[in-house]
């Protein structure tokens, strides 16, 4: 633990002179973990970065606008960072001291481009085209639509047991990077609502979707499952906004 805070003490000067408000680094008082804050003035998140001795870490990411504890605990949860709905927190793996390293700097610049934004998971079967299998996530968030595409297992898995959206976890507060999400497949979509100039949607005894073409130009399809709810649900967000260029 001694050397994954000297990771963070190796780049404090370079933080600060970023204009990165960087605090102490508290530890346990058995030495079995360490954590730091971050926070900044362009930044529309704080961040909590917990580093445990068994390899694992925490990222915390949360409003700036919730008060945030000047310590950390081995067992912090949303109610100590903000409260429910206000924090998202990430766990990974660390392989060696190094990747220590390379989380501080991956965290610290992903805050600098994150926003945390209320959405709800509408399907779990979308794809962007009838010869696209991989099946992906539909988000809808306050002006925004986000296609996250999946993978192998994952879509094997909803082929075999259907998509389960009737359980309670479909509204969630999503760290949203969108020049990530972009980056990470060609089949991901970022999907501004106020961009739309007009959609179709339509539905199907197995599958249903829409098209959309925005503002420049750019035309865009998704599927999905029909037993899925996002085809009502765009339905109701979409029509007050797009009025008669919204076929449905």
């Amino acid at each position: 633990m001694d050397m994954a805070g000297a990771e963070v003490e190796r780049r404090r000067s370079r933080w600060i002179s970023d204009g990165i408000q960087v605090s102490s680094v508290p530890w346990a008082d058995d030495r079995e973990w360490l954590a730091v804050h971050f926070s900044a003035a362009g930044w529309a998140v704080r961040l909590l970065v917990e580093v445990h001795c068994s390899g694992h870490a925490r990222l915390h990411f949360t409003s700036p606008s919730e008060s945030e504890s000047d310590s950390a605990s081995d067992s912090a949860s949303d109610s100590e960072l903000g409260g429910e709905g206000q924090a998202v927190q990430e766990s990974r793996r660390l392989a060696s001291v190094e990747a220590v390293g390379a989380l501080l700097d991956e965290a610290v610049a992903r805050a600098g481009r994150i926003s945390l934004q209320p959405a709800q998971l509408i399907a779990r079967t979308c794809t962007t085209g009838w010869l696209d299998w991989i099946h992906g996530e539909l988000w809808l968030l306050p002006d925004q639509l986000l296609r996250i595409r999946g993978g192998v297992p994952a879509t094997m898995t909803v082929g075999l047991l259907g998509p389960e959206l009737a359980t309670p976890d479909t509204f969630r507060t999503l760290a949203h990077d969108p020049d990530a999400i972009r980056s990470a497949h060609r089949t991901n979509k970022v999907l501004p609502l106020t961009e739309i100039a007009n959609a179709r949607i339509h539905g199907g005894l197995t599958t249903s979707g829409m098209t959309l073409s925005m503002a420049d130009g750019t035309r865009h399809k998704l599927l999905w499952m029909s037993t899925e709810p996002a085809r009502g649900l765009l339905r109701d967000r979409l029509l007050p906004l797009l009025g008669p260029r919204l076929a449905h």
